[in-house]
């Protein structure tokens, strides 16, 4: 990692890190881009750089002498769900002092993609680690979760490697896929362990406390579930019709908001978030339209698309191509701008996934990016781009009739404490009785490899209360919050250690308000990675 104009010296950021090997690591990683893509609207499942990243772990952890192995559920047979001939490598690596006691550490190394629209808005490339004179490091996974997990996780382990008189192992667990549910990683692991008695040695998962560094700095001990819920059409059908459906999809949000939580919110007061506790939340995070048959003489819509390839993030814009004569086609930006109310507004497309034919006019609903989990963050600009639609057709300034291919997808989140099950069935249930009454054509499916509950554990649990003191003194946190987005918690719901009891989960991280997760300018303090470090050495270390 180089100087360059307008970055500060990167000895400065190696030092607030605890030394250069760190820095080197996270450069490396980020530089790798392990992306994890899963369109299913599109058929589209892409992460091109799992084995580099895995490998390039597995070599940073036996060069610090740490015993480390591959679990990848396709090379191991046991797929269990379709992994679409992908390797799914996840990295084991082992303390093992010969201790009573385990700390599992649960970190992931997938990042989610940079769509088109998010490279504009990047001071630096994305997939080039930069440390600029603000004293913080620049790029895709610099925080989530290849700086927040994966190197402090690493670091520490490389630290106490060299202790003596250690009073716990630790085992952590460097996983893919847990940007889109965890199958192949978390949830392959989970299948894996089964059939196996919980004080088995065979069991990956089989320790007596997990700690999960992929939030923000305080001590969380709820994490939301979450499921992604895919709308579609069982043919093309009218615009009109589809933006129906997409308004009956947004207004799941009036659902999911009457579910509460005992979990204080991380976000309240200071960022917006709508209640001091942790609320169901759904939000409406892509709309595709495509192959559209309009009236050739009229203004029609030819395409829509949400500029994100992440279910799990709601876009910065949304863009809408036009079609039609070329004087309606010029006079229709005017007409459409008094549609959309602030603080969104209407700009001629920038940047877009979608190929623009000659002749057709693309313009983009602006709105604030933010992370799926955390819709109060941000300004979506999905619910406006169909309110506008919906306007327009009304005002007959767009062919209401005109025919396409429309696909929706909502990130839907749970409260800690509620069953999958439950909350399925009310959003399901709602969105049934809409398709029943307005669109028998409308589909809504919840694939069960993008579904997963919470996990929520007593505030007053002895693993929680030890983190609370510690991490008051590392990173300033006050109390036990809860999870606004979706962690590998979850996953450990119903888990039991080797004693029989429940395993207790415990999420913390360096994710503090300007980290920008999942947007553009994600970037990590290196002060708070340093105190993420300490933190997991004195939680294996203290009594």
């Amino acid at each position: 990692m180089a100087d360059a104009p307008g970055e500060a010296p990167v000895g400065e950021a190696a030092r607030a890190m605890g030394g250069e090997e760190p820095l080197r690591l996270l450069t490396q990683l980020v530089a790798t881009a392990p992306v994890n893509l899963e369109d299913p609207g599109h058929q589209r499942w892409e992460k091109p750089n799992y084995l580099r990243a895995s490998d390039t772990i597995v070599r940073a952890a036996r060069a610090a002498g740490l015993a480390t192995r591959i679990y990848d559920p396709l090379v191991a047979g046991d797929a269990g769900g379709n992994l679409r001939g992908i390797n799914r490598p996840n990295v084991i690596i082992d303390l093992d002092v010969g201790a009573s006691e385990t700390v599992l550490i649960l970190a992931h190394y997938d990042v989610v993609p940079v769509p088109a629209e998010q490279l504009a808005r990047w001071k630096s490339p994305p997939h080039s680690l930069t440390y600029r004179a603000d004293h913080r490091l620049y790029g895709r996974g610099s925080n989530d979760d290849l700086g927040s997990g994966v190197v402090t996780s690493l670091t520490a382990l490389r630290h106490l490697a060299d202790a003596k008189d250690l009073p716990r192992n630790v085992r952590l667990l460097v996983c893919c896929d847990e940007e889109t549910g965890g199958q192949g990683g978390i949830e392959a692991i989970r299948e894996h362990d089964a059939p196996l008695a919980a004080d088995d040695p065979e069991r990956i998962l089989r320790a007596d406390v997990a700690l999960i560094p992929d939030g923000g700095p305080e001590v969380t001990a709820g994490s939301s579930g979450v499921a992604f819920l895919e709308g579609s059409f069982e043919r093309p059908v009218p615009l009109a019709e589809a933006l129906a459906y997409g308004r009956a999809l947004v207004d799941l949000h009036e659902v999911a908001r009457g579910w509460r939580s005992v979990y204080r919110s991380p976000d309240w007061p200071d960022r917006h978030a709508p209640e001091p506790v942790i609320t169901g939340r759904a939000s409406l995070t892509k709309f595709d339209v495509g192959e559209v048959l309009s009236d050739p003489d009229g203004v029609g819509l030819l395409a829509a698309h949400a500029e994100t390839d992440a279910a799990n993030q709601i876009a910065r814009a949304v863009t809408l191509v036009f079609g039609g004569p070329a004087p309606a086609l010029d006079a229709l930006p005017a007409k459409l701008a008094g549609l959309v109310p602030a603080p969104f507004r209407l700009e001629t497309a920038g940047a877009t996934a979608l190929s623009l034919a000659p002749g057709t006019r693309a313009l983009q609903v602006v709105g604030t990016a933010a992370h799926g989990g955390y819709p109060h963050r941000g300004h979506n600009p999905v619910p406006v781009a169909i309110d506008l639609l919906r306007h327009a057709a009304d005002r007959r300034l767009i062919d209401e009739h005109a025919v396409g291919v429309t696909s929706f997808t909502v990130d839907l989140r749970l409260t800690p404490e509620m069953e999958l099950n439950t909350a399925l069935s009310a959003v399901q249930g709602h969105v049934r009785e809409w398709i029943q009454s307005h669109s028998p054509l409308a589909v809504i499916e919840a694939p069960p490899e993008r579904c997963r509950p919470g996990y929520a554990l007593p505030v007053d649990d002895p693993a929680a209360q030890r983190l609370v003191r510690i991490l008051h003194e590392t990173l300033g946190a006050k109390g036990v919050v809860g999870e606004y987005g979706g962690t590998d918690a979850s996953a450990l719901r119903g888990l039991r250690t080797p004693k029989g009891v429940a395993l207790p989960a415990l999420v913390f991280g360096s994710m503090d308000p300007t980290a920008n997760i999942h947007d553009a300018e994600e970037s990590l303090d290196p002060r708070l990675f340093a105190g993420v470090v300490t933190t997991i050495e004195r939680f294996v270390r203290e009594p």
